[in-house]
């Protein structure tokens, strides 16, 4: 369960930047000790941000897991800094991840440039006390906390100035650190925008329907989003040629080379209610990605893990996409506390015109950028909106910012002035 994020110096993030999903209570309120929500989603302009924070935290996911064995040893740290205008990158990057497992909190973040890892750190808070588990201090230099047993020093010797201490533990079976690296890895879900992705999390759909208990939630799930279909099923196909020749790209043969990839694959195939059965890739892009989130949020609800969303919107109507964010926060459905992070441009999440009030305060969050480019994240709950207040119109009259700005009179000029008349 995650309870904060911070990073700094990530694309468009310049300066440190916390994403809390910590409760904020109401005016009156006793705060509840790490109280979390089950939702946090994110708006602003086009360009402001909003998956840029998102990309941050998969960035992290990415160093812990990928760090010490696929990172070449001799290509520094691939990270993507907030570029100045100079074109140089700029500052130390740093991330940090304050979550609970096993219902202990821990705090696990680093800091690195462009060649090593300048600090790295791990504490856990029993009786909300401070204790190091490590903390390096540079590429090499790190200093272990007493409660934390096992072949440590043998570990730092094998951890390299570019790769996580944490990634080398996981690699040599460090019995805590291991359980902490498979937490931070396999319990955060992402849903990007691409046809890879989404080929990869239909993959994952693929899966769950081989279990016939998890395909039955699947297909009831697909059929009470009103698609008009009835069941997705696997089926053996026939790879297409483009598939072929891609395939072929993939392992460097060249389209001249043999390929496997001419053998049968599996493929999903829906049966709608009028009795016919089409191909996914003969759906529309709602269906598919309805169905694609399914398997995501599924594994995500099972294991109190955490899926991160970007654009939830898109190609869903508000009333499905409003549906997915009602079953992270129903405590009948999500009985392990998993969570959903998600970047929107739907506003009428933000409003009453649905059922019933979808998001509340303290999961809104806003990203803008200024003049440099830098984008700046912060939670509607500081604005302290008023229980009746009406957040999405508020939201698109830019009392909370984090709009665009657009002169329809300099639009019009655009067609009426001519082409050599300034603007």
């Amino acid at each position: 369960m995650l309870l904060r994020f911070r990073v700094a110096n990530h694309r468009s993030i310049r300066d440190e930047q916390t994403l809390s999903l910590v409760s904020v209570p109401r005016r009156g309120e006793r705060p509840k000790e790490l109280s979390t929500v089950r939702v946090a989603g994110i708006y602003g302009a086009n360009a402001s941000g909003k998956s840029n924070v998102l990309s941050a935290l998969k960035w992290m996911q990415f160093a812990i897991s990928d760090s010490h064995q696929l990172w070449s040893p001799s290509k520094g740290v691939p990270r993507d800094p907030f570029r100045l205008p100079s074109g140089e990158s700029s500052s130390p990057s740093f991330c940090e991840l304050d979550f609970l497992h096993d219902g202990i909190r821990y705090s696990y973040g680093f800091e690195v440039d462009d060649r090593r890892i300048l600090g790295e750190w791990l504490n856990t808070f029993p009786k909300g006390r401070t204790k190091k588990l490590f903390d390096r201090t540079g590429p090499t230099s790190i200093t272990f906390g007493r409660s934390l047993v096992g072949e440590t020093q043998r570990i730092l010797k094998l951890t390299r100035p570019n790769s996580l201490y944490l990634s080398a533990a996981a690699a040599n079976n460090h019995p805590l650190l291991t359980t902490l690296y498979n937490r931070i890895r396999d319990s955060i879900f992402f849903a990007q925008h691409g046809d890879h992705d989404e080929r990869s999390r239909l993959f994952l759909v693929k899966e769950l329907l081989n279990d016939e208990s998890v395909a039955s939630i699947i297909n009831r799930l697909v059929r009470i989003a009103d698609l008009g279909v009835e069941a997705a099923e696997i089926f053996n196909a026939v790879p297409t040629r483009e598939e072929i020749l891609r395939q072929m790209a993939d392992l460097g043969q060249g389209a001249t080379g043999s390929s496997s990839g001419s053998s049968s694959r599996t493929d999903i195939r829906l049966r709608r209610t009028s009795g016919a059965v089409l191909e996914l890739s003969e759906e529309s892009a709602g269906t598919r990605v309805w169905l694609s989130l399914l398997g995501h949020s599924l594994a995500a609800i099972a294991s109190g893990g955490t899926l991160v969303a970007d654009e939830i919107d898109s190609h869903l109507h508000p009333l499905l996409s409003s549906t997915l964010i009602r079953i992270f926060k129903d405590p009948v459905i999500n009985k392990m506390g998993a969570q959903l992070v998600f970047a929107s441009h739907d506003t009428t999440l933000l409003g009453s015109m649905l059922e019933e009030e979808v998001i509340d305060r303290d999961e809104v969050w806003f990203t803008e950028k200024d003049s440099s480019g830098a984008t700046s994240l912060y939670s509607l709950a500081e604005f302290h909106p008023r229980r009746d207040e009406n957040i999405e119109r508020g939201y698109l009259q830019g009392r909370y910012g984090a709009v665009p700005y657009i002169n329809f009179d300099s639009i019009r000029e655009v067609f009426t002035k001519g082409p050599d008349e300034t603007l």
